[in-house]
């Protein structure tokens, strides 16, 4: 009797185990309630992922490196496995999901063999949308249908123009989570963030070693005289004795190690392979399975089509995999010649053009280069074969013989690398993609359908790369003139907004006067705010106005052109950009007063991009009256530019009137070498008085600008452009996109503003007075 309780001591414990690893954590469970988890209201791109990663590395810079974080999103937000469970009585506490898919299986290893720390990020600056797009990401489970016929396949057909997907029957499709839509294809995020941390804290372990400790040698156990009958109601002797035991035997006597980046990575993948579908199929195993988004402009659900049911390895996870492995084996080098390198800055940097910094030819685009040097066939089939043994000790439908899990393992390798090399790598378009980092006001006058708005909003954050890094967007009603989206450089934030949309009353007619009343209120305050902090530059900002049925009455347009030639004359940098249709082309052409200005009449939505990445940086050059405000500090402008990229200012003519001369300073930090070139013309390529520095090192540059306008004359554009940069991989702040970027600052003093004489200086003075009167008057 003591025999028998002492064994159902053991698998009461073991089962307790079992239920505290499969039930939902509770910092997780925000995200399962009312099936949240099966409607994401976050698309499920690398934009938004690296977006929610960079908000908690800025919030702790100070405190947290690449291996806390990796480790940590791991063990605070990855849950892999989790199944629905029909048939449960919902509540508060009880959840219809639970972690008890295959996959939570080699999760639960990782977590063995990764340690982290799930108190460590500062989760509380992320929203409950970012926190659950954060978890699904990175979490692997496959959600079967639940009433799946065996006789309908899952199929689909995309629309060309929209990119969106029509379903066909999407209800008999199996979903996968914890993948994201990257420009190189669907990846899973967990096997590349699961390999970075298993990189940072490398361990070969054993697999006699993972046995866990409440487990009882098979010699012990079949010694004791128990009653069957007590024990089969809790788990069937066959399962509870015979076979865990003879895993534990051949264990016990392995020579084998587990090596956790392999874990997380392609091995890992392939040992669920071996053992899940190995004893059933043998030679029949199939891994590889595709799927398709819902919408590639809002990517929240990603179906899986298979000729088969089987969904062990599919192409995003062995992709995610590879690129894990990728990574992994370059990041100790990176790490020990750049210790401040963060999380976000490598899933950015593979999954760029450039490729990353230290090694430009690592990149996805050209993955197949390093797949053979990355995955080497023999380690590969060694590590599956560990891994396998362990899972089927956990988890299995058969005991396997050593000698037949080894046949298993050569038969998953071969279809692995046959997959590999015949359909794993397409040719991929790895060219440069010119980005723009602007401000960007958008106004729509609701002509469309509401999704067709977001899709098109969604497209534009996008590629104007609305990032931390990258541009600013605000989002204006057509009618109200209201704020739907305050500006943000957070996609994330972005995309809240635009599901905020059906909560909207649609814009029903487009009052541009309000519109511009609410431009001209930011503009103001913008400057007002860069003024009292001196700050002397800004992103080109730009107001685009989709409008493709706006129309006004002829005292309305003459009430605009009066507001918006007061606008330009406060900030005459700003570009107008109008995208209209042959219905009211003419209308807003009498718009278009100004160089800034600009009209698209077709409806390729590429043409606002390639626009819009035109645009150049402002600079407003300090008068008297803005230094005098903190003689303490010079106003100024820093930045930071990349090697192969170029950065444009302007200094408009308006800014120039009266002017003898402009004086630039630029001042670098040491962090690589460029060349800094001014010149004025009405136009930026249009170079008169052409004058090049280069910089280096602590320097500073000084370069003047000669050019007289007076007010009889026209007066052409300041420009000043940042180029041919080499860099010196200095780049540690977090202000730095990339560690190979270079800081600077422009400056300018009161050296810059010059008069002939002090009745000009006079007059100067009362015209700005005035103009400043006027614009006050009207606005507040």
């Amino acid at each position: 009797m003591a025999f028998n309780k002492i064994v159902l001591l053991i698998i009461w414990c073991e089962l307790q185990l079992i239920w505290s690893q499969t039930t939902i954590p509770k910092s997780l469970r925000e995200c399962y309630r009312n099936n949240g988890i099966l409607n994401p209201r976050l698309p499920l791109n690398l934009r938004i992922l690296v977006d929610i990663i960079q908000k908690m590395e800025k919030q702790s810079y100070s405190i947290t490196d690449m291996r806390i974080m990796s480790s940590s999103i791991l063990h605070r937000f990855k849950f892999d496995g989790v199944e629905y469970q029909q048939n449960i009585q919902v509540t508060e506490d009880v959840l219809p999901f639970s972690g008890t898919g295959t996959q939570h299986i080699k999760h639960e290893l990782i977590k063995e063999l990764v340690p982290g720390n799930t108190k460590a990020l500062p989760i509380h600056i992320l929203s409950q949308e970012e926190r659950c797009m954060l978890h699904e990401a990175v979490s692997n489970t496959i959600l079967e249908p639940y009433n799946k016929s065996k006789h309908k396949s899952c199929s689909h057909i995309t629309e060309k123009l929209t990119g969106n997907t029509m379903f066909n029957d999407t209800w008999n499709c199996p979903r996968q989570q914890g993948v994201v839509l990257t420009q190189y294809g669907t990846i899973t995020p967990g096997a590349i963030i699961g390999a970075i941390a298993a990189s940072l804290q490398h361990q070969n372990v054993a697999v006699n070693q993972l046995i866990t400790s409440l487990d009882i040698p098979p010699s012990d156990t079949y010694s004791l005289q128990f009653n069957e009958e007590e024990v089969d109601f809790v788990l069937p002797r066959s399962r509870a004795i015979h076979k865990p035991f003879m895993w534990y035997n051949t264990l016990n006597v392995s020579s084998m190690k587990i090596d956790n980046i392999w874990l997380a990575t392609i091995a890992g993948e392939l040992a669920e392979m071996v053992v899940y579908q190995g004893p059933l199929l043998a030679n029949n195993m199939t891994l590889g399975a595709t799927g398709f988004w819902q919408s590639m402009m809002r990517p929240t659900i990603y179906y899986l089509t298979s000729l088969h049911n089987n969904f062990d390895a599919t192409r995003a996870e062995l992709i995610g995999g590879i690129d894990g492995m990728i990574i992994a084996t370059y990041l100790p080098t990176w790490i020990q010649d750049f210790y401040s390198l963060r999380l976000s800055q490598i899933l950015e940097m593979y999954y760029s053009y450039e490729g990353v910094t230290f090694n430009a030819n690592v990149k996805a685009c050209d993955r197949a280069q390093a797949f053979l040097y990355a995955v080497p066939k023999t380690i590969l089939n060694e590590q599956t074969y560990a891994i396998a043994q362990m899972l089927a000790y956990r988890k299995s439908i058969a005991y396997i013989s050593p000698e037949a899990l080894q046949q298993l393992v050569d038969i998953a390798i071969e279809k692995f690398y046959s997959y590999a090399r015949n359909h794993l790598f397409p040719k991929l378009p790895c060219h440069q993609i010119n980005q723009s980092q602007v401000e960007a006001l958008i106004v729509f006058d609701g002509a469309w359908t509401i999704e067709y708005t977001v899709d098109f909003l969604s497209t534009l954050i996008q590629d104007l790369d609305v990032s931390m890094y990258g541009s600013k967007m605000g989002i204006i009603h057509g009618t109200s003139g209201e704020w739907l989206l305050n500006v943000t450089n957070s996609p994330s934030i972005a995309f809240q907004a635009l599901n905020n949309f059906t909560n909207t009353t649609w814009p029903t007619k487009f009052n541009y006067t309000r519109v511009l009343e609410t431009v001209s209120i930011y503009l103001k305050r913008t400057w007002e705010y860069n003024y009292k902090n001196q700050i002397i530059g800004n992103f080109g900002q730009v107001v685009i106005l989709l409008i493709p049925l706006a129309h006004m009455s002829n005292n309305e347009k003459d009430s605009v052109i009066i507001l918006l030639r007061q606008l330009k004359h406060a900030h005459p940098e700003v570009h107008f950009v109008y995208y209209v249709s042959p219905y009211n082309e003419n209308l807003f052409e009498s718009f278009t007063l100004w160089e800034e200005d600009y009209i698209i009449k077709n409806s390729n939505i590429d043409t606002i991009t390639q626009y819009v990445s035109r645009i150049p940086r402002t600079l407003r050059p300090a008068t008297i009256a803005d230094v005098n405000m903190n003689k303490n500090v010079i106003p100024q402008w820093e930045d930071y530019i990349s090697p192969s990229k170029s950065i444009t200012y302007r200094i408009h003519s308006h800014w120039k009137r009266n002017m003898k001369k402009i004086i630039v300073t630029i001042h670098t930090f040491g962090y690589g070498t460029m060349n800094a070139c001014i010149w004025v013309g009405f136009e930026p390529n249009d170079k008169q008085n052409l004058q090049c520095a280069e910089l280096s090192g602590y320097k500073e540059v000084t370069l003047t600008d000669h050019f007289k306008c007076t007010s009889t004359s026209s007066c052409p554009n300041f420009y000043l452009r940042t180029q041919n940069v080499t860099s010196l991989y200095k780049c540690a702040e977090i202000d730095c996109k990339t560690p190979d970027q270079v800081r600077y600052i422009i400056r300018t003093n009161q050296q810059n503003v010059h008069y002939d004489n002090s009745a000009d200086k006079n007059a100067v003075l009362i015209s700005l007075n005035i103009s400043a009167l006027f614009v006050f008057r009207v606005f507040m």
